[in-house]
């Protein structure tokens, strides 16, 4: 039930992240939810699972927006294993460092794909800048926040662990009282 769920989840911000949030291709300003997925599933779920859900995900929104066959799987791919391997050296699991890291390996994916859309497609190739990186790394960790809540909540939903969201009541000792 979790892959068949967040699946379906990715199909929603594929859907949201290429037709709704992106008003052209080159949009400076266009959040991408998927790869705050792909960070998600990297730092709180196993390799097998995450794979599962992430390789046909990138298959269908590298035919919706891909440039190069192929160059969204490799680079969401690239990405989970960047990050699973950051995340396994870091010594405390659950902190702020990994919000920022979800940016830093933005920006080195990118750069990356970048580096080899150079030889392998010059002529489709938008000019490396810096700032318009930094804005997207930006937006990317923005949006890490929310979406992670997000995924914690559909996760615990999902996995039946869902507790409501009133707290419970501590008891006194006295049960008459009550």
């Amino acid at each position: 039930m979790f892959v068949i769920g967040f699946f379906f989840l990715g199909l929603l911000l594929i859907g949201l992240q290429t037709t709704l949030f992106m008003v052209h291709p080159f949009w400076t300003a266009a959040p991408d939810f998927y790869f705050v997925l792909v960070a998600y599933l990297a730092y709180r779920h196993d390799v097998l699972r995450s794979l599962i859900i992430l390789f046909p995900l990138s298959l269908i929104f590298d035919v919706l927006s891909g440039v190069l066959l192929g160059m969204y799987p490799a680079l969401f791919i690239l990405g989970f294993l960047l990050l699973k391997f950051m995340a396994s050296r870091l010594p405390v699991r659950e902190s702020l460092y990994q919000v920022p890291m979800i940016g830093v390996s933005y920006l080195l994916v990118s750069w990356l794909v970048y580096v080899f859309m150079s030889f392998a497609a010059p002529s489709s190739l938008v000019a490396w800048s810096w700032p318009v990186m930094l804005l997207r790394a930006g937006f990317v960790i923005l949006c890490a926040f929310p979406l992670f809540r997000f995924f914690e909540f559909f996760s615990r939903r999902i996995q039946g662990k869902f507790s409501t969201l009133r707290k419970m009541r501590i008891r006194s000792g006295n049960r008459y009282r009550e």
